[in-house]
């Protein structure tokens, strides 16, 4: 596992959230995370939980899908979109 999916899985582990696998898409202009969880054990999962946990990680901006999609009767699966920003944009003001 890369970087980025290990500080996910770990992220998740660490709040009690058990994943069962994290992956990157490995084209590099797809910016999309697959993270799937095992709906026996996380029963309590929901997507503010992910997208707060996410956002602590300071690898960058999430965009969070409003709903996990079932890939079984036993596994969810969470996409998710990393942002190409990690500093917030800056504005100057107009005169």
């Amino acid at each position: 596992m890369k970087a980025l999916e290990v500080k996910i899985k770990h992220a998740l582990e660490n709040k009690g959230i058990k994943c069962q696998s994290v992956y990157k898409m490995p084209d590099p202009d797809d910016t999309r995370v697959l993270i799937a969880f095992n709906s026996k054990d996380n029963k309590n999962l929901s997507i503010r939980k992910i997208e707060n946990i996410l956002s602590t990680l300071n690898v960058g901006e999430f965009k969070v899908p409003n709903e996990f999609q079932r890939l079984s009767s036993a596994f969810l699966h969470l996409e998710v979109t990393l942002g190409a920003r990690t500093e917030k944009p800056v504005f100057s003001a107009s005169m």
